[in-house]
């Protein structure tokens, strides 16, 4: 089967993502955030909108640069967002565990954008910096993807492959909260 490819920004960090899965665009200030504290507000949409492609976690591959792997958290119950610590490259956001089969990897440092999905669904509307105009899309088929997902992981015992937690559940990587963007 065919697969996407995830490289960083200088390449010692790449990933191989199933070609399967739901893209949206999120506009909650903590998806922007993530982004900005890199200095790299410019791979937003418009109106704040960051660009990621939801797949199955147990699907994917990291290929090299596991040691570069770092992640952060932006509110004490939100998501781990990890980043490439070799350049600053935001990578992708999952769950605190990896339980739940849920990860969603940042869409500009894929290299295949010709092959990738539509957008299914805007999100987070209230958090955009402007008008976003319609459509939107549905919300619901992305929930009901992730709870059969995780149901489907649960059943195969494809939760404890989570590329991004070890065997213990541990995150793979250290928890490095980067500086602020200064500009």
């Amino acid at each position: 089967m065919a697969e996407f490819t995830w490289r960083c920004g200088c390449e010692a960090v790449e990933a191989h993502l199933p070609r399967q899965g739901n893209r949206i665009v999120c506009y909650c200030k903590s998806c922007r955030e993530f982004v900005e504290q890199f200095d790299k507000a410019e791979r937003l949409q418009a109106a704040g909108g960051s660009d990621l492609l939801q797949v199955e976690p147990q699907r994917v591959r990291i290929s090299k640069g596991i040691e570069h792997l770092r992640w952060t958290r932006l509110t004490s119950k939100g998501p781990l967002r990890w980043y490439a610590g070799c350049c600053g490259t935001p990578m992708a956001n999952t769950l605190s565990t990896r339980a739940v089969a849920f990860a969603s990897f940042q869409v500009p440092d894929i290299v295949e954008t010709a092959a990738l999905p539509d957008v299914r669904a805007r999100v987070h509307l209230k958090g955009a910096l402007a008008h976003v105009d319609p459509p939107h899309g549905s919300i619901s088929p992305l929930v009901f993807s992730l709870l059969r997902n995780s149901v489907k992981a649960w059943i195969d015992g494809g939760w404890r492959r989570h590329p991004f937690f070890d065997a213990a559940g541990n995150p793979v990587g250290p928890r490095e909260d980067p500086a602020p963007a200064t500009g």
